[in-house]
């Protein structure tokens, strides 16, 4: 079993640990999915304090790292599956904020553990020789046996699809609705309309989106089309609050009574999702 990828381009480095940090703000525990082309993390913390949505974030090899290795200890098996702190990922990757790391090196060791070696070649402001700073964060490798629950979840069909051109704006708002009401409801027309709706027992308050880009994916499109959905504001708003991203852009799909579909695409073949489940008002 072996893995080891390499990151250069400043630009990635940081992007990445951005990443990492938004998983760390929705929970303790992170999964890492590394197979050949693409790895995938993984976070789903139902029972923390935050109430932490289920998100997920692809990134395919390619694009982030010019060395790359993946070999599962069975080649069967397709995959390398481990289990780690998000905190302490996040943690290990903070230098990669910093403008004089030259480059970053990701392996799987093991020490006295398993663990993942994150390991920054950082040129200091006094001197020329870069130094090595070394994290290693302990990791739990999830036998095969052992796979089903933790696959990576897949995008739920949506009946609308409404790109939100204003990711600040929604984030302010959602965090605001969370005190007036348990539950949000999301609500999309064809027309590229979103109406979020908050009831309490003294009001009820609406806002409105109009001009939205939108994509109708159902097969019937004879006549205007319309789709609601409502989740848990605090999920919501764990979501939202935890972005560390630049994007401004967010894509939300709605699959009635079922599911809220949050997705960021951060570049063309890095995307981090999101599915808020439907709950009973």
């Amino acid at each position: 079993m072996k893995f080891r990828a390499l990151m250069q381009d400043p630009l990635y480095m940081r992007e990445f640990q951005s990443i990492i940090a938004t998983l760390a703000k929705l929970a303790k525990d992170c999964l890492m999915i590394l197979e050949d082309q693409k790895i995938h993390f993984i976070v789903n913390e139902e029972h923390s304090s935050t109430a932490s949505p289920l998100v997920w974030t692809s990134i395919a090899s390619q694009d982030y790292f010019p060395e790359y290795l993946c070999e599962p200890a069975r080649a069967e098996h397709g995959y390398i599956v481990l289990q780690m702190s998000a905190a302490h990922l996040s943690r290990s990757l903070a230098v990669l904020r910093m403008n004089n790391v030259n480059n970053c090196k990701m392996k799987l060791q093991r020490i006295q553990f398993p663990c993942i070696s994150v390991i920054a070649s950082v040129v200091s402001a006094t001197s020329c020789e870069p130094r090595e700073v070394v994290h290693d964060v302990p990791a739990t490798i999830v036998p095969f046996k052992e796979w089903p629950p933790y696959l990576v979840p897949r995008v739920p069909s949506s009946q609308l699809v409404l790109n939100i051109p204003s990711l600040r704006l929604m984030r302010s708002l959602i965090e605001k609705l969370k005190n007036i009401s348990p539950s949000l409801v999301f609500h999309a027309s064809s027309a590229g309309e979103l109406n979020l709706v908050a009831e309490s027992e003294m009001a009820t308050i609406t806002t409105r989106f109009k001009r939205l880009l939108q994509s109708i994916l159902v097969a019937d499109q004879n006549g205007p089309q319309e789709a609601s959905c409502s989740v848990d504001t605090r999920k919501a708003s764990a979501f939202f609050g935890a972005l560390q991203l630049p994007n401004e852009e967010l894509i939300i799909g709605i699959d009635p009574d079922h599911s809220i579909h949050l997705q960021m695409d951060i570049r063309e073949n890095v995307v981090l999702h999101s599915i808020l489940p439907a709950v009973s008002v």
